[in-house]
């Protein structure tokens, strides 16, 4: 199943998300260094902070993966590791699927986030750019459902957008990723696509998200990086 938030646009419409991505499923990587104005260090201060040598093996979930783009990297840095892609979007997964035809040690789900199962069956939990489209009630159901899929000693690290503290600050940072975003040459449908998913985000502030995580039982809570309204945050569970 996927799951539904109410539409910010005027019309006030319901829409599926993952309808939004199937739509641009094809185009979505060559779009990200664009979009995303810290793209090397927001994907990269991921990979740093998994807590494992580069030639360990251990079970990661890729949590609302995609095209894989996280996947990738991880899979590059952790070439031993096992990945579990999940999405809503059936369009996103087949990009990965060809992405990660014949490599070992990817796997793959058509899955809503809160349909994960709350059993203790991996060491790392990515996710990137996707829990924020998610209700604030509905955010914290899942990092509990994250806490409880990690087993004693795992970490979830979540490279995510996060809402500005005060009305003053997030006007700032919708200023800074449009001009990022010209300056780098977006395209006048790719940035119309982007605007439109965005009028569906239900972004979080940053501290109130940290809290979360310490309510779902998580420590070493910590943010590792962040760039105006791109942050990399998460917590370890208690071996």
């Amino acid at each position: 199943k996927c799951y539904t938030i109410q539409s910010q646009s005027p019309l006030g419409a319901k829409m599926n998300i993952a309808q939004l991505f199937d739509r641009c499923a094809a185009s979505y990587d060559q779009d990200r260094p664009k979009l995303v104005p810290c793209f090397d260090e927001f994907y990269g201060t991921v990979i740093r902070v998994i807590p494992f040598e580069l030639s360990a093996t251990f079970q990661c979930l890729d949590l609302g993966a995609g095209t894989g783009l996280l996947t990738a990297l991880v899979k590059q840095a952790f070439p031993n590791a096992a990945v579990h892609l999940t999405d809503a979007s059936e369009a996103m997964l087949a990009q990965a699927q060809i992405r990660f035809r014949g490599m070992p040690g990817v796997s793959y789900a058509v899955l809503d986030h809160l349909a994960l199962a709350a059993v203790e069956d991996y060491d790392v939990v990515v996710s990137a750019l996707s829990i924020h489209h998610l209700p604030h009630g509905q955010k914290r159901e899942l990092y509990a459902k994250i806490f409880r899929a990690l087993r004693p000693g795992g970490r979830f690290i979540h490279a995510d957008q996060v809402l500005g503290p005060t009305p003053e600050q997030e006007t700032v940072y919708q200023a800074a990723w449009l001009a990022h975003a010209r300056e780098k040459g977006i395209s006048a449908d790719a940035l119309a696509q982007a605007r439109e998913r965005i009028s569906h985000d239900v972004n979080a502030p940053l501290a109130d998200q940290l809290q979360w995580l310490s309510d779902a039982g998580f420590e070493q809570i910590d943010c590792w990086f962040k760039s105006f309204r791109f942050a990399v945050f998460g917590g370890t569970k208690r071996r």
